[in-house]
């Protein structure tokens, strides 16, 4: 069976998609998703050759990237089909979407998955679905701030972004151990 949890490399590779489209605002110091097209695509397309590399090493996608993923592809669309409601629409709310997506990708892998929203091979489904609902519950709080600082993305979009991936990192580190959920051999008299 695979390790409980990603390692850091499978982890850090399904990151690539959204960095692609962050990296130019981060060096220009400031975001502009109205001229994102192209970022949006890159990022979009990324998608797939990352998430393809991580499941056929036999890893799980992180369900808050992949519902980041759904997000980047939705501002493809945007700008590619046109759209330009949808255009409007994330532009508008900055990284709402982004959270939103996540958020349904969440509830999507605690209801479907046998691994959850926190996406860790336990033994325990309890323990799977108790943390999936913990993290749906930070995601949550995430799209609330996301909407209420909108207008800084960095305040709005980057700080819940990292507290959503750090705290699905953590708990899953907290994954019961096979050795902890095992039962006990009987003992003969």
């Amino acid at each position: 069976m695979p390790s409980r949890r990603n390692p850091a490399w499978a982890e850090l590779l399904q990151l690539v998609p959204i960095i692609s489209l962050a990296l130019p605002f981060i060096l220009a110091g400031r975001v502009d998703l109205g001229r994102a097209g192209p970022g949006f695509l890159l990022g979009a397309v990324l998608t797939i050759p990352v998430s393809a590399a991580v499941v056929l090493r036999k890893h799980l996608l992180n369900p808050i990237l992949i519902g980041t993923g759904l997000w980047l592809w939705l501002g493809c669309a945007a700008f590619y089909v046109p759209v330009p409601a949808l255009l409007t629409w994330l532009v508008r709310t900055q990284a709402f979407g982004l959270f939103a997506a996540a958020l349904l990708a969440g509830l999507a892998a605690t209801a479907l998955s046998p691994w959850g929203y926190i996406a860790c091979r336990s033994n325990r489904p309890s323990w799977n679905r108790s943390m999936s609902v913990l993290l749906l519950g930070i995601t949550v709080i995430a799209v609330a701030w996301a909407w209420f600082f909108r207008h800084d993305i960095r305040v709005g979009g980057g700080l819940p972004f990292i507290v959503l991936n750090v705290a699905r990192r953590v708990l899953g580190r907290r994954a019961p151990s096979e050795e902890n959920t095992r039962q006990p051999a009987a003992v003969l008299p």
